[in-house]
């Protein structure tokens, strides 16, 4: 039986709510990384990753479309997601923030990697993809990648995100 109320439901801001309920999901941080046609390395920090396929191995990256790397990915065609220790906070805060770009590759031990594409050498893991599909939703870009290397180091504690600050994992 379907229930009929009378009275309209008060107008919520679902945008606000769900950004307020996205706040709670805690979630690993990464850097992406990427290069552009002059060969100058681009990034930014990053919550929206996951693995989407392990044949063929893949993974997505969702991108807000304001974002300056954004378009740079979407002509190289090339990403690195680097899965970030909780040591790397202070590195993650010049890569979260626009007014520091000049900044960002000049703190933490960077090296180059597949296609030329910088990785941060004591992330967690460094996983290189090739862009196989692009799906623009909303502000955002999802791009879907097929990895096509990986690198790791010991598993370390992850650098956490949520409810608008770092935290970190307790075991």
């Amino acid at each position: 039986m379907r229930v009929q109320y009378q009275e309209a439901a008060p107008a919520i801001d679902l945008a606000g709510q769900f950004k307020l309920a996205m706040g709670r999901f805690a979630s690993s941080i990464t850097l992406i990384t990427t290069l552009d046609d002059d060969g100058h390395p681009h990034g930014l920090a990053a919550t929206a990753f996951s693995s989407v396929s392990m044949d063929p191995a893949s993974a997505l990256i969702c991108i807000n479309r304001s974002a300056s790397a954004s378009p740079v990915i979407k002509r190289s065609g090339l990403f690195c997601v680097n899965m970030l220790q909780n040591n790397h906070e202070p590195i993650c805060k010049i890569f979260s923030q626009p007014d520091l770009r000049e900044q960002r590759f000049v703190a933490g031990d960077w090296q180059t990697g597949m296609h030329g594409i910088r990785y941060l050498v004591d992330a967690q893991a460094a996983i290189f993809c090739e862009v196989v599909q692009e799906i623009e939703h909303g502000t955002h870009t999802i791009f879907i990648g097929n990895v096509i290397d990986v690198i790791t180091q010991p598993l370390e504690a992850p650098l956490l995100y949520m409810g608008g600050r770092y935290r970190e994992l307790r075991n």
